[in-house]
């Protein structure tokens, strides 16, 4: 049995305890390093969630709760992601958000975590981030980069306003980035959002801090 084997064992009788304990312990023990445990167990495991493996799909209310032990997770790595990043001081500033109605918080909640761990000085704002207070959030961190996820199809024209409204009213230029599951399938999804640059995986943030443009899809 593999280690997201058993994961998902606790996961599907949602044994918050064991969950958190198992995952933590494969970091603390060296078993797997953050990234692989967020891409080949936590991100697998949220997947079900969608009911993939399952007849029918869970209750919301067990959507809920499921999310909610991955979230504890990924806040308990903080300490490790901070230990594991690179030993110079971090470099750009990255803001990660999300558009107006766009709830799904784990995707990017991880992706602060990639950014961090690929030498950004990273911050994640949450989930259905009103325009209203971000430009000032915006110009008092100056970021060289915002990062705007979506998970939900249907919040791709508000990332497109969202992203509009940003480089309308801040008085500097930054590079915005897009990425998340509703661009799985799109072409050229920078174009159509007005973006800069669209970051698929970690491996894709790596590059970008390691100044590899020309690798990553834009």
């Amino acid at each position: 049995m593999n280690y997201y084997e058993q994961f998902i064992i606790y996961f599907e009788r949602e044994d918050k305890e064991n969950c958190v304990s198992y995952a933590l312990g494969l970091v603390d023990e060296g078993k797997v390093d953050v990234i692989t445990l967020y891409n080949n167990i936590l991100k697998p495991a949220l997947y079900e969630i969608a009911g993939n493996r399952q007849p029918q799909k869970i209750s919301v209310a067990q959507e809920h709760l499921r999310t909610a032990i991955v979230r504890t997770i990924i806040e308990c790595c903080y300490p490790y992601v901070l230990q594991a990043r690179k030993k110079n001081e971090p470099r750009e500033r990255v803001i990660i958000l999300c558009p107006v109605e766009e709830y799904h918080e784990i995707g990017p909640r991880m992706v602060e975590d990639f950014f961090t761990l690929a030498g950004f000085n990273a911050l994640y704002l949450g989930g259905n981030t009103p325009l209203f207070g971000l430009v000032e959030i915006l110009e008092k961190n100056a970021p060289e980069y915002i990062a705007v996820s979506v998970t939900n199809y249907y919040n791709i024209f508000a990332a497109k306003k969202l992203i509009s409204e940003i480089r309308s009213k801040l008085s500097y230029k930054p590079k915005i980035i897009i990425g998340g599951y509703a661009f799985q399938d799109r072409d050229e999804p920078t174009q159509d959002l007005g973006a800069d640059l669209y970051l698929n995986s970690s491996e894709d943030i790596d590059r970008l801090g390691r100044g590899e443009f020309d690798e990553v899809r834009t």
